[in-house]
């Protein structure tokens, strides 16, 4: 599979490889409170555990202090300020834990949810290679040439593109590309990546795409829709050029 970097854009938001992985939706007040309780953003529960730590270290040197050190009017209030964090990191560390459970019940389902809007968008195509060619998927004589191409274990490279104006490059082995012939004059050559998927990274706060499996292109039609061959594994058979919602005989 490909590790590929950029990004695109859906319904749902932007899509680029590196997004920030969110908590779980709550309310305005709620949120405040989450908020004013752990100082969280993001999912990044080590540090604020770290965090809590010192704040139990912080609380109980203040409460000893309060106790054997500061004298006269500072000691009840010096006593009572530890005594409040300590209350304060207890709530804290309690709300932390109950958002880490509802973290993890979360992420796996917005890791679906981008996943799927990931399989669905369209990335344009500025290049295809084969070998040392190129060919033009909005020319209908390139397709028709690169449909006749017989070896399907040959690897093909497609340069795409996504806004605001990123460039990645993707490996495909031409059996593992689906042309769909449905280009009109003036539009351009666009690639759906079939079973990509978001994974997230070790520190749990951010993500990264995998664009793997089969490649639908979207090409304009050959120039003679009797010459693609099926050995090249982009067509069903031999007088017509498979399409994206076909699938050939073995795949899952």
């Amino acid at each position: 599979m490909d590790l590929v970097r950029g990004g695109v854009f859906s319904e749902q938001g932007p899509l680029r490889p590196d997004l920030p992985v969110p908590l779980p939706p709550a309310g305005g007040v709620a949120a405040a409170m989450r908020y004013g309780l752990t100082a969280l953003r993001e999912p990044a529960f080590e540090a604020a555990h770290r965090r809590s730590s010192w704040l139990v270290l912080v609380s109980v040197v203040l409460v000893a202090a309060g106790q054997l050190v500061v004298v006269g009017s500072m000691r009840e209030s010096v006593t009572s300020c530890g005594v409040a964090l300590a209350a304060y990191t207890a709530l804290r560390t309690a709300t932390l834990m109950a958002l880490q459970r509802q973290q993890y019940a979360f992420e796996p389902v917005w890791l679906a949810e981008r996943s799927a809007a990931l399989r669905a968008a369209n990335f344009e195509v500025v290049r295809c290679g084969v070998g040392d060619r190129t060919y033009d998927l909005t020319d209908p004589d390139a397709v028709a040439d690169l449909l006749r191409r017989p070896d399907a274990e040959t690897t093909v490279l497609l340069d795409i593109t996504y806004p605001p104006r990123a460039l990645e490059r993707a490996h495909r082995r031409l059996g593992d590309v689906d042309f769909v012939p449905m280009l009109r004059p003036g539009m351009r050559a666009r690639a759906r990546f079939l079973d990509a998927r978001y994974e997230m990274l070790p520190s749990g706060s951010r993500t990264y795409w995998l664009l793997g499996g089969p490649v639908a292109l979207t090409v304009a039609q050959p120039a003679d829709p009797a010459t693609p061959r099926a050995e090249t594994g982009s067509t069903g058979r031999p007088d017509a050029v498979r399409r994206v919602d076909e699938r050939p005989r073995g795949r899952t």
